[in-house]
């Protein structure tokens, strides 16, 4: 993502916070503001705006059984 297009937030943490964010950005080797993004991503999903999908499935019409119904319980029958 080009740093031009994103937008600054301010977050205030209390101290407990703090020290996580910081453990957490730390254990994961990137930056805090970094963790912060990731996460934020994930949680937001569910907001954002997806495509709509062209088909359902790829089959044209209905699926054949792979065998016959009768033989399905055949087994079955005493």
């Amino acid at each position: 993502m080009a740093l031009s297009r994103k937008k600054a937030a301010a977050l205030a943490l209390d101290p407990v916070m703090n020290k996580a964010l910081s453990r957490a950005a730390k254990d994961r080797g990137i930056s805090r503001a970094e963790f912060v993004r990731q996460q934020l991503s994930l949680v937001l999903e569910q907001y954002m705006d997806h495509p709509k999908p062209r088909c359902a499935g790829l089959a044209k019409g209905p699926i054949p059984f792979p065998y016959g119904e009768e033989d399905t319980f055949k087994d079955l029958e005493a």
